[in-house]
This record gives C-alpha cells, sequence and structure tokens, in this order.
C-alpha cells in the first residue's frame, strides 16, 4: 500500500469515527503498526491537517478536513458541489459515477453548515428518474382539435398530424355552433382553429403550431432555442403581415403610403416581396429540416394560390411543390376533398 493510500485511509478511518479514537484502535483499523500511524499522523500535521490528541483518550480530526486545505468560503463550495451535481445528474456523462463519489466524499467532510447547502442543491437521495413523485399527475393529457374544413384550421390539422399523437377532432360548422356557450368558453372570439390540451387552451393558427411544437419535442418540429430566429420570424409573419395584407385585399381595400405606415403589413406587394426572397431555392424556410414554420407558411402559400388570393409565383410553386410529399399533408388534404365532395 503507497503512502498516499495510507493517508487517505487514515482520513477516512477519523472521518467516520465518532468522536476520538485511540492509537492502537486506529493503527489496527489501518492495518499499520503503531509506529507508521505515528509517522502519517506527523506528515498530515506537517501539510496543515487538524489532528487533535489528548493522551490516554485517543485522536480525533477536526470537521472540514481537506488535503491539501482549500480554504474556500460556503458559497465556494455550493457552487463545487452544483457543478458535481450536474455532471452526476447526467446518466450519459462518463464521469457521472465519479462526480457522484467525489460529492459524498465532499459532503462526509463537511462542517454542518457546509453540509446543509450541499443537500439544498441536490446532494440528498434521489428517487429514480423514471419514477415520477407521488403528487405529479402522470395521466395523459386529452388533445382536442376544434376545427372546421374550411377555415385556418387545415394549418392546425396539418400541424397535428405530423406529430402522430392521438388526438379527438371536434368539427364546428360556421353560424350558431360556433357562437355556442360551450364553444365561446373555449374561443370567445367565436372562431376555429382552437385546441384543447388538459386545461390549457390555446387559439390561433400559428400560436398552437408553436406551443404543439414545444409540447411534443420528439416530433422535431421546432429547431433548438438557439436557432430559432428564423423560426419564429417567419412563424409570425405569415399570421401577421401576410393575414393582414391578405384581408384587406380581398375586401377590396388598398390603404394610400400613408395609411400603409399604419399597418404592421404595409402594402401587399411588398409582404409577398419578402416572402418570395425568403422561400426562394430553399426546400424549408427555417433552417435546413422541416418545422412547424414550414407548415404555417405552407399552408398559407398553398391555400392562396389555390383559391387565387397569391399570385402563383415561380418561387412559391416551388417552395409548396416541396411540401407536397409530406404524408401528414396528404392526409390533411383528403379530409378536405371529403368535406367537401358533399358540395360538389
Amino acid at each position: 500500500m503507497s503512502r498516499t493510500t495510507r493517508l487517505y485511509d487514515l482520513l477516512q478511518v477519523m472521518r467516520q469515527h465518532d468522536g476520538r479514537i485511540s492509537g492502537p484502535d486506529l493503527a489496527e483499523a489501518l492495518g499499520i503498526s503503531l509506529r507508521s500511524l505515528y509517522q502519517d499522523i506527523a506528515a498530515l500535521r506537517a501539510v496543515g491537517v487538524e489532528i487533535a490528541n489528548e493522551p490516554g483518550v485517543g485522536y480525533v480530526l477536526a470537521p472540514g478536513v481537506l488535503v491539501p486545505p482549500l480554504n474556500l468560503t460556503e458559497a465556494q463550495f455550493d457552487a463545487l458541489a452544483l457543478g458535481l451535481g450536474r455532471v452526476r445528474d447526467d446518466v450519459t456523462a462518463p464521469l457521472s459515477s465519479s462526480a457522484g463519489e467525489v460529492l459524498g466524499r465532499v459532503s462526509e467532510a463537511m462542517p454542518h453548515e457546509f453540509g446543509e447547502g450541499l443537500a439544498r442543491i441536490g446532494l440528498e437521495e434521489k428517487p429514480p428518474a423514471d419514477v415520477p413523485p407521488a403528487d405529479v399527475d402522470t395521466r395523459p393529457r386529452e388533445l382536442v382539435f376544434y376545427t372546421n374544413p374550411l377555415s385556418r384550421g387545415g394549418i392546425v390539422h396539418w400541424m397535428l398530424e405530423e406529430l402522430g399523437v392521438p388526438y379527438r377532432t371536434v368539427t364546428l360548422e360556421y353560424g350558431p355552433a360556433m357562437k355556442s356557450p360551450d364553444y365561446l368558453a373555449i374561443n370567445p372570439m367565436g372562431k376555429v382553429p382552437a385546441i384543447r390540451h388538459g386545461d390549457e387552451v390555446i387559439t390561433e393558427a400559428a400560436a398552437i403550431c408553436a406551443y404543439l411544437a414545444d409540447a411534443f419535442p420528439a416530433a422535431g418540429l421546432a429547431p433548438p432555442p438557439a436557432a430559432r430566429a428564423d423560426y419564429y420570424r417567419w412563424l409570425f409573419f405569415a399570421a401577421g403581415p401576410l393575414e393582414g395584407a391578405l384581408g384587406l385585399n380581398a375586401l377590396g381595400v388598398h390603404p394610400t403610403p400613408e395609411q400603409q405606415v399604419q399597418l404592421g403589413s404595409g402594402d401587399l406587394w411588398t409582404v409577398l416581396d419578402t416572402l418570395s426572397s425568403a422561400v426562394a431555392g430553399r426546400r424549408n424556410i427555417a433552417g435546413d429540416t422541416f418545422s412547424a414554420a414550414d407548415i404555417v407558411v405552407g399552408s398559407h402559400l398553398g391555400w392562396g394560390m389555390h383559391f387565387g388570393t397569391i399570385p402563383r409565383r415561380p418561387e412559391f410553386v416551388a417552395y409548396c411543390e416541396g411540401l407536397r410529399d409530406r404524408p401528414a399533408r396528404a392526409r390533411c388534404e383528403a379530409f378536405v376533398e371529403q368535406a367537401l365532395s358533399p358540395l360538389a
């Protein structure tokens, strides 16, 4: 046994012993001679380890001893333990178990007030990660989709199909059904789409898509948080300037340059030019992967070109064609066609 190992074992035995321990008992516990014990204690004292000795009674180690002495404050110890705790809690990290062992040893060595700080930041025993707290309701929340086939609900329908999660559809006819007290309790605007996810109610198509992308991250329909600039920009560009400009144009309202200053949409042609530049030569509008932003923008462009409210610019056609091969979109289109067939 190396002397380094012997010194470490000596400290551990003294930390674990309640009260003083005699020299012979300490030597026996370590499996060394009394002479070696005296030499080791002298070596520890030489580097600043405080070991008290009362003749005829035994040795006792001062609380909070580390070798070499660290002289850290309580806050610094908390910071150290917090970092170790994060490594320990990441079971995929190669140093996870080692970090847990270090935390245990630091806890044993700390004075009482330091130990309380370590407990506050998670050193206490935790239940397994796959065992939820007893007071947490783990039942799946029902997802209800309120829509009409001839509405912006088609945007949310496509989003739901992309998620691949169970949901219940409530189809509402225009008129009294959307203005009924029951539905107005869901959306006081009396419009679709809306969703209810457990006790949460969300309205407005772009907001619903953003919510669902975050609520079901396994579907991968939102970029990582650090890469969401374009994602948020085009999600709400479609919901704001694009919808606003198209709505005014459909009503025959053509704002003057002075009036355009007061509108978030400005004028329709600037909006369309901006969107043309965003999708030109791109398969996806926000990064290199398909996202909820493509669902919202693609739905508006596809619907608008179909009904003639958006011109069939080559950039728009190419972008929408790149989205047509998605099975979820095909299922939504079949749903709309089926709903429209009795009207034909």
